[in-house]
């Protein structure tokens, strides 16, 4: 018995013992490929900059840029993460010039998984177009992570002909919030808010439409679709919420609509008072907000009755908005009378240095 247990310990010992050395080849290889990634990526450093600054053209970059794809991958990518306009361009011309894009473009088709990912990243961010085709096909993957690197890639890529099958997968996947819904579609570029434009209108006015279309209730895709056009501050796109902007309409397409208002800075037609009275806070702090935003006039005894609302953002988008449109007395009047809304007032003049 005490044999079996002699050898027993023997053993427990010997696999805590290889454990232990694992661990430190493990971490010993890791410090050696970090060693060697920053010594290379101090290098690489001195050629991009000195390419950025135009002291070497970009064959030359290339030379010295095009050994180990994946470890320039991981130097190269916040880069054109940042970078804007002809710094840009000219990342995107380098990695063309020094083979990356052929690389990971045969990566995208031939590759293990995480290669795919990677590559369908990679090929996303410099918008190689070659990439479309394969990242079509892998819209409809099994594999949600390479069928969600695919639909950013596609996205920054800005192929507006895929739009709506996106729209349509995202839309239907849980794991996507509103606000990573909005980026991804917002990545599609400017001109993308023509095209939705035609859509709603072919499609908004006929009951269900949009429900039968994308499989979604109505107020979602709305949602979405007011949020771009607040973005981009596509003016043409007002035409399309003013005749939602209903009290009774949607909570939620109410809301984007007002926060696409603030945006666009744009004046509409209407009778904002209702949306002061409204059920719902946000709306009433959105509408206030929007008064403000646009300086618009014969709303003062409505606000200066929401400055003493339950909540806290109309109390202050109120106060916000009475300051805006001209009527700083009348935050003064309630200050020194010690009215109800004292404190508000106070605090918006505060946060304005006044």
């Amino acid at each position: 018995m005490r044999t079996i247990l002699y050898y027993a310990a023997s053993i427990i010992m010997f696999l805590i013992v290889l454990v232990i050395l694992i661990i430190i080849v493990y971490h010993l290889k890791n410090r050696r490929k970090e060693k060697k990634y920053q010594n290379q990526k101090k290098k690489w450093e001195h050629y991009l900059f000195k390419y950025l600054a135009e002291e070497i053209n970009v064959e030359e970059a290339a030379l010295k840029l095009n050994s180990n794809y994946f470890y320039l991958y991981d130097f190269i990518k916040p880069y054109l993460k940042n970078l804007k306009g002809d710094d840009f361009e000219k990342i995107k011309q380098l990695v063309k010039e020094n083979g990356m894009n052929k690389f990971f473009l045969e990566k995208l088709e031939q590759g293990r998984k995480e290669e795919k990912i990677k590559a369908a990243v990679f090929l996303g961010k410099v918008e190689e177009k070659k990439a479309l085709p394969l990242l079509e096909i892998y819209l409809d993957s099994d594999n949600k992570d390479l069928q969600t690197v695919s639909i950013w890639a596609i996205a920054d890529i800005g192929e507006q002909r895929l739009f709506f099958k996106i729209l349509k997968i995202v839309l239907k996947e849980s794991r996507f919030t509103f606000e990573i819904l909005t980026e991804i579609l917002i990545r599609f570029g400017r001109d993308i808010c023509g095209e939705i434009e035609v859509f709603l209108k072919e499609n908004f006015y006929q009951e269900n439409k949009l429900e039968v279309i994308l499989g979604v209730p109505e107020y979602q895709a709305l949602s979405l679709f007011f949020d771009i056009f607040g973005y981009y501050r596509y003016h043409s796109g007002v035409q399309l919420m003013e005749p939602v902007l209903m009290p009774e309409y949607n909570n939620e397409v109410l809301i984007h609509i007002f926060k696409s208002l603030v945006k666009m800075e744009y004046p509409v037609d209407k009778d904002l008072s209702v949306f002061l009275s409204h059920d719902d806070w946000v709306v009433r702090s959105q509408t206030a907000r929007y008064i403000g935003v646009i300086n618009a006039d014969g709303y003062l005894e409505e606000l200066q009755v929401l400055i003493n609302d339950s909540n806290w953002w109309v109390r202050y988008y109120s106060a916000w908005a009475i300051l805006k449109t001209g009527n700083i007395d009348v935050l003064k009047d309630i200050i020194k009378s010690e009215k109800k809304g004292k404190e508000m007032s106070e605090y918006v003049l505060a946060q304005n240095n006044i």
